[in-house]
């Protein structure tokens, strides 16, 4: 059977203040900005002066919470129509940054996923990010066939939009792609298709 039961979703944290963090990067999108303002009202009033706020309004749950961060007492905020171009000026903040730069990540699993690339590509250490989740558990998937990402997968069973394929999707999830792996629904026995069900979310 091609779904083999591992599970390897990662474990999320409680965004908090970092102690020893001298510049601190927050990051989030959509329902994310409820964490965001919480961790900002959690922090002395020296660490807000050395945060930077980055915000989505893209949303996959319908939540906007800019109003509330446009209040924060911080040293500035970003806002971004879309989740790519949020990643796109993290990365380069990041490639800029220097030691002691703390980074907190809130929003959905898939822009914490790709959140985590930027970070991963300037070598972060773990004990340098936080990572709360924010709203629904939908599945970003990478076809292993033609190398497409769909976001917001709530299906076992779906059409892969870049080769048309019948995609099974697996409960693996690779950091490496900030994705859970689809493969061809019937590879194994031709016209034989799994149930079509909701994925567990």
């Amino acid at each position: 059977m091609l779904i083999t039961g591992i599970k390897s979703r990662p474990i999320y944290d409680r965004l908090q203040p970092m102690a020893g963090g001298l510049r601190h990067l927050i990051a989030g999108q959509g329902s994310g900005g409820t964490a965001m303002f919480r961790l900002i009202q959690e922090m002395t009033a020296q660490q807000r002066a050395n945060t930077t706020l980055l915000y989505s309004t893209e949303t996959f749950s319908g939540h906007n919470h800019l109003a509330t961060l446009q209040q924060a007492d911080v040293a500035g905020l970003q806002v971004f129509a879309s989740n790519q171009a949020l990643i796109d000026a993290l990365a380069q903040l990041l490639r800029d940054a220097h030691m002691g730069t703390r980074l907190y990540l809130s929003g959905s699993e898939s822009f914490i996923g790709t959140a985590m690339q930027a970070a991963n590509a300037v070598d972060l250490n773990r004990d340098e990010v936080l990572r709360e989740h924010s709203g629904t558990l939908v599945r970003r998937v990478w076809c292993a066939h033609c190398d497409t990402y769909t976001e917001n997968v709530t299906q076992r069973l779906f059409v892969c939009p870049g080769c048309k394929l019948n995609l099974v999707v697996r409960d693996h999830y690779s950091r490496r792609l900030a994705a859970f792996q689809g493969i061809k629904a019937d590879g194994e026995v031709p016209g034989e298709l799994p149930p079509a069900e909701e994925l567990d979310t």
